[in-house]
């Protein structure tokens, strides 16, 4: 089967980390190789995993410090380990993308902190990458939650309507066609990632850069599906949470709305955006205003 590159961005995120390796690592196969991306920490992560993988540096730049282990045994599976630690803070889109240019292997799987994968994950992803060579990701079906009881996520849909460009969880979750790959449990070609050069990093802080990521691939003929039976654990603990609050969080998503909208709607679209204005900004005050 062919290799992956799973990488975890992090910031913070010590004790998910502790949580949900294990996991991961039980996931990952020989040949494998596990990228940590730390984004500038203030707490005790990277002291930690240097001593848990007994890293060693391997490179240093003006951007990052990178520390690695190719030969890290888990239950005795040789699995490639990577650190790269950041000098300053980048948050997601600049993280991750920095973290897929220097990934060694052709795919490259993104995992959020507070995600457990189950064990056959990147096998059942990568037999799709075999079969389809027009194919640019697949997502993970999430359950948002500890168990299957908990409500389900990774299959999407997006459309355009009154001015703006919204999106959804699907009606169903049945493999095939979705509207874009989450960040936070898909795999990626990265051949085809870094033609597109990756993450618009003008979605910061966060939010909306994997709904534009996939909507260029698509653009560009790629498809990007859905996989039912590659199944993870999101208890949505991660960084964006503890760092932002809910209004902020909502106003985020707005903006980027904003901003996707323009930067891919056609002439009568953007048109249509600028006339629809007074109605959303009357619908995001009243939203605003709710979690006030």
């Amino acid at each position: 089967m062919p290799k992956v590159s799973v990488i975890i961005p992090t910031y913070n995120n010590l004790k998910l980390l502790k949580r949900f390796l294990p996991a991961v690592l039980q996931m990952m196969r020989v040949g494998d190789e596990l990228i940590i991306a730390d984004d500038a920490s203030t707490d005790q992560t990277v002291k930690h995993l240097i001593k848990e993988f007994n890293l060693k540096l391997n490179q240093e730049t003006s951007q990052y410090r990178l520390y690695y282990n190719p030969h890290f045994k888990y239950q005795k599976k040789l699995i490639q380990i990577t650190l790269i630690v950041n000098r300053k803070n980048l948050r997601f889109a600049r993280n991750v993308n920095q973290a897929v240019r220097l990934a060694k292997n052709d795919l490259v799987f993104l995992l959020n902190s507070d995600v457990r994968p189950e064990s056959q994950v990147l096998d059942v992803l990568t037999s799709h990458f075999k079969k389809n060579s027009n194919l640019f990701a697949v997502a993970c079906l999430e359950y948002e939650g500890k168990d299957k009881k908990a409500k389900k996520a990774g299959k999407n849909k997006l459309w355009y309507e009154f001015g703006l460009f919204t999106h959804s969880r699907a009606d169903n979750f049945k493999a095939g066609k979705t509207a874009w790959a989450s960040g936070g449990s898909a795999m990626f070609d990265k051949r085809k990632w870094l033609e597109l050069n990756g993450f618009d990093e003008k979605f910061y802080p966060a939010y909306w850069e994997d709904v534009d990521l996939s909507f260029r691939a698509r653009k560009k003929g790629w498809s990007v599906y859905f996989e039912p039976k590659a199944v993870v654990y999101h208890e949505h603990e991660s960084t964006n949470r503890s760092v932002f609050n809910q209004l902020e969080m909502m106003r985020l998503s707005w903006q980027h709305a904003d901003y996707f909208t323009l930067k891919h709607g056609d002439f009568w679209q953007k048109l249509a955006y600028f006339l629809w204005r007074p109605f959303w900004w009357y619908q995001r005050s009243k939203k605003l205003k709710a979690i006030r």
